[in-house]
């Protein structure tokens, strides 16, 4: 992977540039009601992504400037991101409710709140557990990416996809920070590694499901990682990680992205990605 400059990063960083996108035309193809589903948990956990960084941002990592300085823009473009979607969602008619930030985060599961807790006194215990939260990120950025990716494949609305390749754009250059900062704590400290490892077996989850919630995590599974090829980006994803040292291993996003579709199945049936195509066809942007 190519070398991250941190100082090249915070020189492009901002949020997710949207005034130059077609809102009349997002508004005449609109979404259909499973990309609206997808959409509002992406939304959610990116509107969240604070509650992470109170996390990240604790112990050790405190004293270093390139966590705390990549952090500093980290969480604003994140935030844009949960911005642009209620953008887009407004846009199409489905807008979100005036107290949507207060209500996911009070239904935040205790998991999630624990897990927290015991990730922030960790965080104080070790400069090693650095190497933990980087990889947890890598992983995190690489697996929305990925999301991203298929939706934009998928999508029958030119605007959602140009709007969600940006923001995959800008997941990939967070993914590179966190793999280089996991890169180089691993590479020569035997301990760094066993402790992720040992973390990321025992406690990583998909992204999103502590705010999201498992039934919306398994939907999404569903409908945009149902099968092996759709998974492909999963593969490449992981392909990225096992490249860390000691993580040759790791394959933990096709088995639980697989177990959740499976999940889903087993209750509703397969899921099938529905979009607007007669509005698209109707716009006169896909062709008969």
């Amino acid at each position: 992977m190519a070398e991250f400059n941190i100082y090249r990063f915070l020189d492009l960083a901002g949020g997710v540039k949207i005034d130059d996108l077609d809102w009349e035309l997002c508004a005449r193809i609109g979404i259909s009601d499973v990309e609206e589903r997808i959409l509002r948990y992406m939304g959610d956990t990116e509107s969240h992504t604070i509650l992470y960084m109170r996390d990240l941002l604790a112990g050790h990592s405190t004293r270093d400037p390139e966590i705390t300085a990549f952090l500093s823009a980290w969480v604003y473009e994140e935030l844009c991101h949960g911005r642009a979607i209620s953008r887009l969602l407004k846009e199409v008619g489905r807008p979100d409710e005036e107290d949507r930030y207060t209500k996911v985060t009070a239904g935040s599961s205790v998991r999630e709140f624990v897990e927290a807790a015991l990730s922030h006194a960790a965080a104080y215990l070790s400069p090693r557990f650095i190497a933990v939260h980087m990889t947890w990120g890598a992983i995190n950025e690489a697996t929305a990416a990925a999301a991203y990716q298929q939706m934009e494949e998928r999508t029958a609305n030119p605007v959602l996809a140009k709007l969600i390749n940006r923001m995959a754009r800008q997941e990939r250059r967070h993914m590179a920070f966190y793999w280089h900062q996991a890169q180089k704590r691993m590479k020569d400290d035997p301990a760094a590694r066993k402790l992720v490892n040992f973390a990321i077996k025992r406690f990583w989850t998909l992204v999103g499901s502590g705010v999201g919630g498992d039934e919306n995590l398994a939907f999404i599974s569903a409908h945009l990682f149902a099968d092996e090829a759709a998974r492909a980006a999963l593969v490449k994803a992981e392909e990225n990680i096992r490249e860390l040292p000691g993580m040759e291993w790791f394959d933990l996003l096709t088995k639980q992205s697989q177990a959740k579709a499976d999940e889903w199945v087993a209750r509703h049936g397969p899921g099938r990605y529905v979009t607007n195509d007669a509005q698209a066809l109707a716009a006169g942007v896909v062709s008969a």
